[in-house]
């Protein structure tokens, strides 16, 4: 019998992948949650910056993480802390709300 691997959903900030195709992030979280022993789930694409709300793709991220329970947010450099909010208040936002932690992970 194989073990589940634990879970670990991805976030990528669209506009900050300069001329690269978004499935390049997309496989570039994929070897990292490899690496790192987890499965991965969907990658959430936040197109770009917001007004002072909360981005909207990252509130989709929070509550998919609630609901699967998945404890890990795996992202690349500068993706959650260029938004218009704090980057402590979303690492926040995640941790109260779904109990998870974000990776930075490099290409």
């Amino acid at each position: 019998m194989t073990a589940l691997l634990p879970l670990a959903y991805g976030y990528v900030r669209d506009d900050l992948l300069s001329d690269r195709d978004p499935s390049f992030s997309d496989k570039i979280l994929l070897a990292a949650a490899r690496s790192l022993g987890y499965a991965l789930g969907t990658v959430f694409h936040e197109p770009g910056p917001q007004s002072a709300t909360l981005p909207p793709v990252f509130v989709d991220l929070v509550q998919e993480c609630r609901r699967a329970r998945a404890c890990t947010v795996l992202t690349l450099p500068g993706h959650l802390s260029g938004t218009s909010l704090c980057h402590r208040v979303l690492l926040a936002i995640l941790e109260a709300r779904a109990e998870a932690a974000v990776q930075e992970v490099r290409p």
